[in-house]
C-alpha cells in the first residue's frame, strides 16, 4: 500500500507540474530597412517585426538615429507588422540608426543599421544689373540651392569676373541669397562675371554659376528686379524694378521664362507688376526698361523658386464676451438698431480687417451696427496674408428684422392699489424713440379701471375693487420697428 500511495503521489504531481508550467517568452525580431541618404532629403525607414512564436506581436517602434529620436509607430494586430517612417537626414555623417520595439507585454528588441549621408549636391544663380554707368557702386548678388530637398545651404559664395579674376566673397544669410558690392569699370564695355559657392560640412561646391553680365555705359541707368524669394503657387508676387537716376520716365516690360507678362510704367523710377505663379519650379524674370527723359534703356534678370501653395488662414469671430463663435459662410440674424461687437482673430496670427454691406455700418474696427431692416448685410472677415499663410477671406450673412421701440412711461409696477385711487400712465406727449404716440387702452376689468385724459396726463382710475390690466401702446414703423407694447396688472382692494 505504501508504494502505491507513493507512486500515485509522484504521477499527481508530474500531472500538476505539467499543466501549470509558464509558457516561455517567444522571441521577437527587428528587421530594419534604410538606405544610404542625402543630407535634407526625406527617405522611407521601415522595420518589420516578427516573432517565430506567436506571429506579429503588438506594441510600438521607435526610431532613432545618432541618439534623436526620428518618430514613433505602433504595429500588430490591424496595423500589420511594417512600422514605416519617414526621415531627412540634417547633416552629413555615418549616421546610426536604431529601430527599437517595445511589446504591449514589456518585451523588447532592436536592430541597427548605419548608413552614409552624403553631402547634397548645388547650383547658384546670379543676380546683377543689366547695365550701369561707369565708375559707380552695384550690388552683386547670388542664390545658392540645393538640387534636392530643403537643405538650406551656408557658407560663402565667390564672384569672378570671365577672365578669372576674384571681385569679391559674400557670405550666405539664412535663406540661401549672398550680395555683395562691386564697382563698375572707369570706361565703356561688357562685364561678365559668374560666381562659385565653396560648400558646407552638408552642401557640395557649386559649378560655377552661368555667366552675367553688366553693361556699362557713360549714359546707361541702373536697372535693378527685385522680387520675394520665397514665392507660391497661385500667390500674388510683387515684381519691382528700379531704375537709376530716378528721373527715367517710360515704362518697364516684364517678362517670365522669356514669355511678356505685363507691363509697369515708371514713376519715382519705379515700375512694378503683380504676377501670380501658376506651377512650380525655378522661374526666370526679366524687366526691359524703355528708356526716357535723357535715361538710356536697360536689362535686369532675377530668379524665383516657386514652392507648393501657402496654408489657407482661418479666422475665428467670436461674440464678444461669450464662447459663441459665426462659422464662416454662416446666416445669422440681427434686428434693426442692433449693435454687435466681436471678438477676431486669426490661425495666422495676422491682423483681421472687417468690413460690411447693406444696411449696416462699422462704427468700430469690431463692432457692426443695423440701420435698416428687410434687406440682408454682408459681413467680410479678411488677412493679408504671410507667416506661412495665404490672403483669406471669409464672409458671413446677416438677416435684419424689425427692431423694437422703447419709451419712458410713469405707469407704476403692476400691484395691489386702493379703490378710488388715480395712477399716472404716462403724459399724453409722450412718444417712443421713434417719434410714435403712446396711448393706453384697459384690456381686463373694464368695469373695475377707467383709463382718461386729465391735464398732460394719461391716468388710470381704479373705481371698483378687482383685477384689471392696462397696456400703453405705439404704432409700427411697418419693415423696420416693430410696434411698441408694455402692460401692466393691478389688484383694486
Amino acid at each position: 500500500m505504501r508504494l502505491r500511495a507513493l507512486l500515485l503521489a509522484v504521477v499527481v504531481a508530474l500531472v500538476g507540474a505539467l499543466g501549470a508550467a509558464p509558457s516561455a517568452s517567444a522571441a521577437v525580431f527587428v528587421t530594419l530597412t534604410v538606405s544610404n541618404g542625402t543630407v535634407g532629403v526625406a527617405q522611407k525607414v521601415a522595420a518589420t517585426v516578427d516573432s517565430s512564436a506567436i506571429g506579429s506581436p503588438s506594441g510600438t517602434v521607435v526610431f532613432t538615429a545618432d541618439g534623436q529620436q526620428i518618430a514613433s509607430q505602433a504595429v500588430g494586430g490591424t496595423l500589420g507588422s511594417i512600422a514605416t517612417v519617414s526621415w531627412t537626414p540634417s547633416a552629413a555623417v555615418n549616421a546610426v540608426v536604431v529601430a527599437t520595439f517595445t511589446a504591449a507585454t514589456g518585451e523588447q528588441a532592436s536592430a541597427t543599421k548605419t548608413v552614409a549621408i552624403a553631402k547634397v549636391d548645388t547650383l547658384t544663380d546670379t543676380i546683377v544689373p543689366g547695365s550701369a554707368a561707369t565708375n559707380t557702386q552695384v550690388t552683386l548678388a547670388a542664390v545658392v540651392r540645393a538640387t534636392d530637398g530643403t537643405y538650406v545651404p551656408t557658407g560663402v559664395v565667390t564672384f569672378y569676373r570671365s577672365d578669372g579674376t576674384t571681385l569679391g566673397a559674400a557670405t550666405l544669410d539664412r535663406t540661401g541669397r549672398a550680395s555683395g558690392s562691386y564697382r563698375t569699370p572707369s570706361t565703356a564695355g561688357t562685364v561678365s562675371l559668374y560666381a562659385v559657392y565653396g560648400g558646407d560640412t552638408s552642401a557640395n561646391a557649386s559649378p560655377r554659376s552661368a555667366t552675367d553680365t553688366i553693361r556699362v555705359t557713360t549714359v546707361a541707368p541702373s536697372v535693378s528686379l527685385t522680387v520675394p524669394q520665397t514665392n507660391y503657387v497661385n500667390s500674388p508676387v510683387l515684381l519691382t524694378a528700379k531704375i537709376t537716376p530716378t528721373s527715367g520716365t517710360g515704362t518697364v516690360d516684364f517678362a517670365v521664362n522669356g514669355r511678356f507678362t505685363g507691363t509697369g510704367r515708371v514713376s519715382n523710377g519705379t515700375a512694378s507688376l503683380t504676377w501670380v505663379p501658376s506651377a512650380l519650379g525655378t522661374f526666370t524674370i526679366t524687366a526691359n526698361y524703355s528708356g526716357g527723359n535723357g535715361v538710356g534703356s536697360g536689362t535686369a534678370t532675377n530668379r524665383v523658386t516657386v514652392t507648393m501653395p501657402l496654408k489657407a488662414d482661418q479666422i475665428t469671430l467670436t461674440l464678444a464676451g461669450t464662447t459663441t463663435t459665426w462659422p464662416s459662410g454662416s446666416t445669422n440674424a440681427l434686428a434693426n438698431g442692433a449693435t454687435q461687437t466681436f471678438t477676431v482673430t486669426s490661425t495666422s496670427g495676422l491682423p483681421v480687417t472687417l468690413s460690411v454691406t447693406g444696411p449696416c455700418a462699422m462704427t468700430t474696427p469690431t463692432t457692426v451696427h443695423v440701420k435698416g431692416a428687410g434687406s440682408p448685410c454682408v459681413l467680410s472677415a479678411s488677412t493679408a496674408g504671410g507667416n506661412g499663410y495665404s490672403p483669406t477671406t471669409q464672409r458671413y450673412t446677416i438677416v435684419t428684422s424689425s427692431g423694437a421701440q422703447t419709451a419712458k412711461v410713469a405707469a407704476p409696477s403692476s400691484g395691489r392699489y386702493t379703490k378710488g385711487s388715480s395712477l399716472k400712465l404716462s403724459r399724453t406727449a409722450t412718444v417712443t424713440n421713434l417719434n410714435q404716440p403712446v396711448t393706453w387702452k384697459v384690456t381686463k376689468g373694464t368695469s373695475r379701471c377707467k383709463v382718461v385724459r386729465s391735464g398732460a396726463w394719461f391716468k388710470l382710475r381704479l373705481v371698483n375693487r378687482g383685477v384689471c390690466r392696462v397696456r400703453g401702446s405705439a404704432p409700427a414703423i411697418p419693415g423696420q420697428w416693430s410696434a411698441y407694447t408694455t402692460t401692466r396688472t393691478y389688484t383694486v382692494r
